[in-house]
């Protein structure tokens, strides 16, 4: 029995990694959808790679920014300039021109730690809720690392934002898909807590969260939760010397277009591409044109009687 007992590959794995977050951390993510937190170190020393990297790229010509990262897919791919506000990059797969390599090495890295980040999150979220971990293989086929072409995207994106100082903002709005993280360089980024009270703000506050790096919970994850875990409402407001950020939006592949929900307590299956497109068509678009945006918000008022963004 002793021999039995010291022997490694008598013992089963565990059913989970170690987790990230204490119990009070899970709490206050599921009832406010942000949680602030330190990253682990590998991940802060990719997000200075990627910020440097950032950086000099905002610093170039709009044309030559064009040129690089041409727009594509609406704003979900490549540079987009919105007038007055910001502008940013979105990466959902590599780039391997001469020109655009090395900050898509960066974004890459950026992108696999991230991602591993958020993954530890939703196991600790999942441990929680009796959730089995299996159910995130296919949910997240492809997202865990940046594709290598945009023949194998997913929705899960990586953004880079340049805000213009004194203008530079987002109207309020809750993400998308599972996880956002965000890291800024300067106050502005301000994240709802229905906790606290103020006197201009009924039964919650707007709390700015600096430049402490943010978890947010989106959409899809608090349905697939049935509403235990509340989806993170945030907005950036403007700051006089600009800002900076980074923000990798964790949201569900959609390769395995069927979902069966037995494991989230549905006894049945959906069209997970149906409910992401009807989670996407909910909400107006925070970072299009002003033109698009407004356009977005009229159809939705028209549609339901109340609007709400996405970033």
């Amino acid at each position: 029995a002793l021999q039995n007992a010291m022997n490694p590959h008598s013992f089963n794995p565990p059913s989970h990694p170690p987790p990230i977050l204490d119990r009070n951390q899970v709490l206050h993510l599921a009832q406010t959808g942000s949680l602030a937190m330190d990253p682990p170190s590998n991940l802060q020393a990719c997000f200075q790679d990627l910020l440097q990297g950032s950086r000099d790229f905002f610093k170039q010509p709009t044309s030559t920014k064009e040129t690089q990262f041409p727009t594509a897919q609406g704003t979900e791919l490549g540079y987009y300039r919105v007038e007055n506000e910001k502008e940013y990059l979105t990466f959902r797969h590599h780039y391997n021109g001469d020109s655009t390599k090395a900050l898509s090495i960066a974004a890459a890295r950026f992108w696999q730690s991230a991602a591993s980040f958020l993954f530890r999150i939703l196991c600790d979220l999942s441990a929680a809720l009796d959730i089995p971990l299996p159910v995130w293989d296919p949910l997240l086929d492809g997202c865990l690392c940046m594709p290598p072409s945009t023949f194998q995207t997913t929705p899960t994106l990586l953004r880079l934002f340049d805000y213009l100082p004194g203008t530079g903002a987002a109207e309020k709005h809750t993400d998308t898909g599972f996880l956002t993280l965000c890291i800024g360089t300067a106050p502005g980024l301000q994240v709802w807590n229905p906790s606290d009270s103020a006197p201009t703000l009924s039964g919650g506050a707007w709390i700015d969260v600096g430049t402490h790096p943010i978890v947010l919970v989106g959409k899809t994850l608090h349905w697939l939760s049935a509403g235990r875990v509340q989806a993170g409402l945030h907005r950036v407001i403007p700051n006089a010397g600009g800002r900076q950020s980074v923000v990798f939006a964790l949201r569900p592949s959609l390769r395995h277009p069927t979902l069966d929900l037995e494991p989230f307590g549905e006894p049945s299956a959906v069209d997970l591409v149906a409910v992401w497109n009807g989670i996407r068509g909910s909400v107006f678009n925070v970072n299009a044109q002003r033109k698009i945006k407004d356009e977005q918000k009229r159809k939705l008022e028209a549609k339901q009687g109340t609007e709400q963004g996405f970033g």
